[in-house]
């Protein structure tokens, strides 16, 4: 038994089968000189080591030899030279993890008030790669377009460098590799493939809570990717700060960059999803249908899909195109059903007539008047793009003879929206409300 081993015994007394476990990475001790050396495999492990354990080793060292003991700790030639020979490898042969996902692209991203933030923050990281916002932390609930950002980030790298060395993983899959290289006490080959990476993507670090190994060896690769300026993003479904069970260390190392947050979408957001995947499917969803599941499905985007999933499947295997009627149905036990109305003309001349203090009879006659031609504009406009009525029903519902007074009208205020900035906002302010409703 060499000498490394008797200091285990010793110590096994005092540390629990986990922490010895940890020390598996040594490979020898020796005793020279009244000095004990103590050889690891690689500098990132015996500073880990010495942080770590030195006081135990020092105790049982000196219980074992009887004599106050000196401690060195070294990284053995043998494995400087096998690391060397490595990073000649890595160097010719660029390290990068194929499961990044080529769907998930900024190009199709829908941005929002409710991610704009992190979609600029990946943009910016993405064009300036460990020169800004490093680390960038991403949190938010599931579902919301974490991991579509850091695809992203990672596919719009590639485009600019083929050769750029990208790794994404998730925790519970950084976690496993570790055990299993653990186990195969070749813990020196987990770190080589982490050591050149230009761009580390980690999703879903919550999941590294209470675990304490895993999160030693992340915060040392971390630490040394970050010196050198390479970028690191992760996502969580919380902030740093409110991770429990993850290392106060590592979670400074979180909140060092720049932490972000992706809500969930609101209502414009959601119809732009639900619009944008329909067209995908080559799906013909009346607006009724798209502001239907918009109000009614408040948990996150991968539901809107799902939605759009099973409308697909049922009007194919009925037979019947998508209706209001048949989304309620099929739908039913998903959406949160609030006896949401179809939104009509006439609730839109309410709404407006009543925001600008307006008579709807004036409104729907003849008055020339320039508040109530505005609101009668606006709400022809509105009337155009919140349903799916021709311009010859909405100008009958207006009570105007021929539908190009509905278009002039159209026209007429899409222009002053490009023109004047508060008119713009005021129109988006009575669409908002009126989609809401």
């Amino acid at each position: 038994m060499n000498l490394w081993n008797n200091l285990l015994s010793v110590m096994a007394d005092k540390l629990d089968s986990n922490k010895l476990h940890l020390l598996s990475g040594v490979k020898k001790a020796e005793f020279k000189d009244g000095k004990l050396y103590i050889s690891t495999p690689d500098p990132l492990y015996r500073d880990w080591l010495k942080t770590n354990f030195e006081d135990d080793i020092r105790k049982s060292a000196n219980l074992l030899l009887g004599e106050k003991t000196d401690i060195l700790f070294i990284v053995s030639k043998e494995e400087k030279k096998e690391e060397k020979e490595a990073n000649e490898d890595i160097e010719k042969k660029p390290y990068v993890l194929t499961n990044i996902n080529p769907k998930f692209r900024f190009s199709n991203f829908i941005v929002g008030s409710c991610n704009k933030v992190a979609y600029a923050s990946c943009m910016s990281v993405a064009e300036n790669l460990g020169k800004i916002y490093n680390p960038l932390f991403i949190y938010g609930g599931i579902g919301l377009g974490k991991t579509h950002l850091l695809h992203a980030t990672a596919n719009y790298v590639l485009s600019k460098n083929p050769n750029a060395n990208i790794i994404y993983t998730t925790a519970d899959t950084f976690m496993s590799e570790l055990i299993y290289f653990m186990q195969k006490g070749n813990i020196l080959e987990f770190r080589k493939r982490y050591k050149n990476v230009d761009l580390l993507l980690i999703d879903d670090v919550q999941f590294l809570e209470g675990k304490e190994r895993t999160q030693i060896e992340l915060y040392h690769i971390f630490n040394a990717l970050y010196l050198i300026g390479k970028q690191v993003i992760l996502s969580s479904d919380s902030p740093p700060k409110s991770l429990k069970g993850i290392q106060e260390r590592l979670r400074s190392r979180f909140s060092s960059g720049l932490v972000v947050e992706v809500q969930a979408p609101d209502l414009t957001t959601k119809l732009n999803i639900i619009s944008k995947k329909a067209k995908e499917k080559g799906l013909n969803i009346p607006y009724d249908v798209k502001l239907l599941i918009a109000k009614t499905i408040n948990t996150n985007v991968r539901e809107l899909e799902s939605s759009l999933f099973r409308l697909k499947a049922y009007s194919e295997i009925l037979g019947k195109p998508i209706t209001l009627e048949l989304a309620r149905e099929v739908l039913k036990d998903i959406l949160e059903l609030k006896n949401v109305e179809e939104l009509s003309i006439e609730k839109i001349q309410k709404e407006v007539a009543s925001y600008f203090s307006v008579n709807l009879n004036e409104m729907l006659g003849k008055s020339r008047k320039k508040q109530v031609r505005m609101a009668r504009q606006i709400a022809m406009y509105l009337s155009r793009y919140l349903t799916d009525k021709s311009l010859t029903d909405i100008s009958k519902a207006f009570k105007r003879k021929h539908h190009t007074t509905v278009l002039n009208a159209i026209e007429k205020i899409e222009k002053t929206m490009e023109k004047d900035r508060k008119f713009k906002l005021t129109v988006e302010f009575l669409k908002e409300k009126i989609m809401s409703l």
